[in-house]
């Protein structure tokens, strides 16, 4: 295990954690409100974090990546989520520290060489598109179909609520598809392939979103897309089990944004507290506010060394010690559960300790609880479906609703 027995992390990645927090505070912090207001991550921001190498931190150094774990993903996740708690920064980070994990791996040495190489420098974008505008978590009800036709497939169907459309089409990237390559075989009939997004046929269509707006949202709809097979990962039909190897890296970087956000959150409600006087001294004199600020600290921490420990599982079962895949997706689906309400419910608390000045985009506040409810409705897996994973580890499948 990488933490010691007082769950504590080790001196490397405590080291490593200080240096991520410097790196954001600095590069990050001041452009937040710019990344919500403009609606976009500048490219300058960009590129200063694919120097320091948190851009495709899991990619491979042979690639331009850090070949860091994924317990070191979820550690710069909440810096990242920390100082950019709109989670702009913090979705394009972890899309392309996930996703570039699994492309990494699976991915031809010739499309690696293309994309991974431009996705590190900060020159290309990389995503995931699995959901659909009909289906929604149900993956069995994909309709998105590749035909191979020599050399290459082609590609038909639509994608929805699918983040980094307008960055992949404008920056340069693509996204990692699940498309029907067996109709007839339900799961066991999907592959994985990435697409380009400046490739002919594909059409975007952007959603106004109500938070995340630096980050573009929207459906991507394949019209007779050819899409060259070196872009397949691993084999034809074997996508189902790559996409959900890569939701276990992307729900718990997306469990570590969100707690970060919600420890910014605190802080700043916690300093308020001590200056805003009322009624004769500090609100932080009373104990109903008092109990409030405990129950958040809590419930952040108990969140907190849960990523810590689904993130270890994840890295030792790669690292080939003996780890059961019951325990990484409960641990993974646990985080992805209560990370998204803890951090809704601090920033509701904290922007209520602020009164009526919580309310106001000066206090800096909203764009938090904007950002996080994009987690708390569905997006990387609703959470309802968290409970059924969790479910069907506890209980077994004979007692899913669904077969």
């Amino acid at each position: 295990m990488v933490l010691n027995m007082n769950f504590n992390l080790s001196e490397e990645n405590q080291l490593f954690l200080d240096t991520v927090r410097n790196i954001c505070r600095k590069e990050i912090k001041p452009l937040s409100e710019k990344i919500d207001n403009e609606g976009s991550i500048p490219k300058e921001l960009l590129d200063k974090l694919a120097k320091v190498k948190l851009i495709g931190i899991t990619i491979p150094e042979k690639y331009g990546g850090m070949n860091g774990t994924v317990l070191q993903s979820a550690i710069a996740g909440m810096e990242i989520g920390r100082a950019d708690i709109s989670m702009a920064t913090a979705v394009y980070y972890l899309l392309n520290a996930g996703w570039g994990k699994i492309f990494s791996k699976y991915g031809t040495e010739e499309a690696k060489e293309e994309v991974l190489t431009k996705v590190t420098d900060g020159k290309a974008f990389l995503g995931v598109a699995s959901t659909e505008t009909g289906g929604g978590s149900d993956l069995y009800a994909i309709k998105t179909v590749a035909k191979k036709e020599g050399s290459r497939y082609i590609v038909n169907g639509e994608k929805g609520f699918i983040s980094g459309v307008t960055e992949a089409r404008e920056l340069g990237g693509g996204h990692l598809t699940i498309v029907k390559t067996d109709p007839s075989k339900r799961t066991k009939g999907m592959s994985l392939i990435y697409i380009p997004a400046q490739s002919p046929g594909i059409s975007v269509q952007t959603y106004k979103n109500m938070g995340r707006m630096g980050i573009s949202t929207g459906e991507l709809t394949y019209d007779n897309v050819e899409v060259d097979e070196k872009y397949l990962l691993k084999g034809e039909n074997d996508g189902y089990g790559l996409l959900i190897e890569g939701f276990m890296t992307a729900r718990t970087l997306v469990s570590s944004a969100c707690i970060g956000a919600a420890e910014e959150a605190l802080e700043i409600g916690i300093e308020h507290l001590k200056k805003r006087e009322a009624f004769g001294g500090p609100l932080a004199r009373y104990e109903g506010l008092q109990f409030e600020m405990v129950e958040l600290y809590t419930h952040i921490e108990m969140v907190k060394l849960m990523i810590y420990k689904a993130a270890t599982l994840i890295d030792e079962y790669e690292n080939g010690k003996k780890v059961d895949l019951k325990d990484i997706n409960m641990a993974v689906s646990m985080v992805k559960l209560r990370a998204p309400e803890v951090a809704f419910d601090t920033f509701k608390k904290v922007m209520m300790w602020h009164g009526a000045m919580g309310y106001t985009k000066e206090a800096g506040l909203e764009k938090g609880l904007r950002g996080v409810t994009s987690y708390l409705v569905g997006a990387e897996g609703a959470l309802n479906i968290m409970r059924l994973i969790i479910v069907r580890e506890l209980l077994g499948r004979d007692y899913m609703p669904y077969k």
